[in-house]
């Protein structure tokens, strides 16, 4: 889903982009829609192969957030991808500011879950899971 609203980075806006990824873990795949009833919204259900696997993306003002879900459709992990992978500096500081970080883990830690910053093929993204 491609982001036409895209803006600046503006630190601002990090806490509520955040706060999203965190706030969708555990819930079900009928309720996130929902819960973001004022954004921008893609559902997606890809099969290939035996792999059957439902997805929500979520537009925000500069990332999408991208919710992922078990057998049972409760959302298991999400991810942000940011719309310039540029500047990934201003996330990272907005970060190391709000979250503790576990050079253990590799990621800041947000109650029992952990984002961490992942490479992907068009620059990087944050994945937070359950630690």
């Amino acid at each position: 889903m491609t982001n036409t609203h895209q803006s600046p980075v503006n630190p601002d806006c990090f806490s509520e982009q955040f706060e999203s990824a965190y706030k969708v873990i555990n819930h079900p795949f009928t309720v996130i829609p929902q819960m973001f009833k004022d954004k921008e919204i893609c559902i997606i259900y890809y099969q290939h192969k035996g792999c059957n696997e439902k997805l929500i993306e979520i537009g925000f003002d500069t990332v999408i957030l991208t919710c992922r879900f078990d057998a049972n459709d409760v959302c298991i992990s999400a991810f942000l991808f940011p719309d310039d992978t540029d500047n990934m500096k201003s996330y990272i500081d907005y970060c190391n500011k709000a979250y503790e970080y576990s050079y253990l883990l590799g990621g800041w830690l947000i109650e029992n879950y952990c984002l961490c910053i992942k490479p992907s093929k068009n620059g990087y993204f944050f994945a937070l899971k359950l630690v």
